[in-house]
């Protein structure tokens, strides 16, 4: 995973040097190469949460005060009813699903979207694929974009056990056609019209995909939970690079998705007007919210340390936990 050094330093209030900030990075277990002004990450397969900008800034709180409060869209989100049907509920017990719909007139990238590109070097697919490109580089949850056009019946998420061809959104290597792949044994997969349209967390299918051409205006942005243990070794299987399954695999937070897709919104909303926006979600399970007494007494006991009850509540708002006197 690559990050930008000058995309960390933009929410640090501290600005330490590229090379102080290699040795910090370090301390905190992230092994890491540095080309030029970007940190190449080795992310261990236990710290999933740091595989995003937001997760390295979270980290570097300890040692630097960090703004991770990016701007979200706060307005009304409208119901969408969405004719879906989830086959795979302990595969995938969490899916939303944003509908946008916006007029042609898309601006030049400004921004953290415009910097995203210019810094990483990274080349430009279609309006709709690269805000979902950035918002899982910022965010760490994988994004997926259909053209709404395109989506002319119900989508089921189904497992199935059968030898399938499925034709991805990829390009085989002579740039020429699109890839396909023998899909075998069993795979969570989308499916519209019996067709499969989606390998689940791994890849999507061209029949649905957004142009090129920024000719799609309206999208159907997936955002979902999926299981890490049926996710691990598919993109290998099929010989797909993929870094929304790198995610998957390692697990995502199963409570973004209001997060994400709000910012998801405000980035559209940055360069384009928007004409629409509903959202359907559906989920098999709650989260429960988990409760920890805090007892800086014992904590110092056990670590050794002599932190005060103060300190100890800034590192863990820092981290994101929510305080309260219940």
């Amino acid at each position: 995973m690559k990050i930008a050094y000058k995309h960390i330093l933009r929410s640090l209030k501290e600005q330490p040097d590229i090379q102080e900030l290699s040795k910090t990075l370090f301390q905190l277990g992230h092994e890491h190469k540095l080309e030029g002004d970007t940190f190449d990450m080795e992310i261990t397969p236990n710290r999933g949460d740091c595989l995003s900008l937001n997760g390295i800034l979270r980290d570097l709180q300890y040692f630097y005060s960090a703004d991770l409060n990016s701007e979200v869209y706060h307005g009304h989100i409208d119901n969408f009813d969405f004719k879906f049907d989830n086959k795979s509920k302990d595969f995938c017990p969490k899916i939303s699903f944003l509908k946008i719909e916006i007029k042609k007139n898309i601006s030049e990238y400004k921004g953290c979207l415009k910097d995203y590109f210019k810094d990483l070097n990274l080349e430009k697919k279609n309006f709709f694929t690269d805000v979902s490109n950035y918002i899982m580089y910022e965010t760490g949850q994988p994004t997926h974009c259909y053209d709404l056009e395109k989506i002319t019946s119900k989508l089921s998420l189904i497992e199935i056990n059968k030898d399938t061809i499925f034709k991805t959104l990829l390009m085989n290597s002579d740039g020429k056609d699109f890839k396909k792949i023998k899909l075998s044994g069993k795979n969570h997969v989308f499916m519209m019209n019996d067709e499969v349209i989606n390998l689940a967390g791994i890849v999507g299918g061209e029949t649905t995909s957004c142009s090129n051409k920024n000719e799609t205006t309206s999208v159907l942005v997936e955002c979902a939970y999926f299981c890490p243990d049926s996710i691990i070794g598919k993109s290998v299987n099929y010989d797909i690079n993929s870094d929304a399954a790198y995610r998957f695999e390692r697990g995502v937070d199963i409570s973004s998705h209001d997060d994400v897709l709000r910012r998801f919104i405000k980035i559209v909303q940055e360069h384009v007007e928007i004409n629409n926006i509903s959202i359907f979600t559906t989920e098999s399970h709650q989260v429960k919210n988990i409760k920890i007494p805090v007892d800086v007494i014992k904590i110092n006991k056990i670590l050794g340390t002599e932190i005060s009850k103060e300190e100890y509540l800034n590192y863990i708002n820092g981290l994101g936990f929510s305080v309260s006197d219940d």
